[in-house]
């Protein structure tokens, strides 16, 4: 029988700027699962490395710029959650309402429509945003304010696989042990939200067996599992979304390759992001055009025009 276990550490204190983080992951494991032990792989959320980075701000402390309002006037977005976004330095690529059948299916996942309506009503849209290091976010550039008090939020930290490097070095300088770090963080999905992995160290973000041999000795079309960001779903059981009070898992038992030259950024476009990102469209756009009547194709052939 094989098995990996995933342990959701719940005796974490309220993360505070400049705090120890892996010797407080140390100290919790000690207590709750018998201390790290090599190979294990270590789950925090983003938003710990970022309280324990200082990456906070007042809204208060916003200044907000013509720019920013005029996209507040055309979306409805809170300009202040605009200009921070900008002051990321993130690309706005798209913005998806939160009315019509948008809210429609956001209220089948709400046991309070009234609280889900007047949430809604007050975020009005949520903003698809791209990173000067070529992520894609689909939930407001990372930039988060729950779990804060009122009017502070959280940044994600600007080099997550740095970030998830620094724990990991920090934990095997102090425990000797050899362990695997990814931060997680939430995205939306079409159907719903997961977590994701954003940075990673000491683990093979991506397997590599494509076009490995099945069992009956044929080339498999697949092998290319985002083991990160799967290990990441698994951990997302136990971190919850609202008040589930467990920031940091640990999977145990789970074979992985080790590697101390990739992470998630061996995964993005990084180079030339937007010039492979068209090329890809265009690609798209032709292959679909190959499947579909005349004047369809046509059309697709005069949309990749403006790719």
């Amino acid at each position: 029988m094989k098995k990996f276990e995933v342990f959701g550490l719940q005796t974490l204190p309220e993360i505070q700027p400049g705090d120890n983080l892996p010797q407080m992951i140390i100290d919790c494991a000690k207590n709750e699962i018998g201390g790290l032990r090599d190979r294990d792989i270590i789950i925090p959320t983003s938003k710990i490395i970022s309280k324990a980075m200082g990456l906070l701000k007042k809204k208060s402390d916003v200044k907000v710029t013509e720019a920013a309002l005029a996209v507040s006037k055309r979306t409805g977005k809170d300009p202040v959650w605009v200009q921070m976004v900008m002051d990321e330095g993130h690309e706005i690529i798209g913005v998806i309402p939160l009315n019509g059948i948008f809210r429609d299916h956001v209220m089948d996942a709400s046991r309070d429509t009234q609280c889900s309506t007047g949430l809604c009503e007050y975020e009005q849209c949520i903003l698809i945003t791209l990173s000067p290091r070529g992520t894609l976010h689909t939930c407001d550039a990372g930039i988060d304010g729950s779990n804060h008090p009122e009017g502070v939020v959280s940044f994600m930290p600007p080099e997550p696989d740095e970030a998830a490097e620094a724990v990991r070095e920090e934990i095997k300088n102090t425990t000797g042990k050899e362990v695997a770090v990814i931060l997680a963080d939430t995205e939306l999905m079409p159907f719903g939200t997961m977590d994701f992995a954003v940075g990673s160290s000491g683990i093979e973000p991506r397997s590599k067996e494509f076009g490995k041999a099945d069992k009956f000795g044929r080339p498999k079309f697949g092998g290319m599992d985002l083991t990160a960001h799967q290990l990441t779903a698994a951990a997302a059981l136990h971190f919850g979304q609202v008040n589930a009070g467990i920031p940091v898992v640990v999977i145990r038992g789970y074979e992985y390759k080790v590697t101390n030259t990739e992470n998630i950024a061996n995964t993005l476009w990084q180079r030339r992001y937007k010039q492979q990102a068209r090329r890809g469209i265009k690609e798209i756009i032709g292959a679909t055009a190959g499947a579909r009547p005349f004047k369809q194709r046509v059309l697709l052939k005069i949309a990749s025009w403006f790719v």
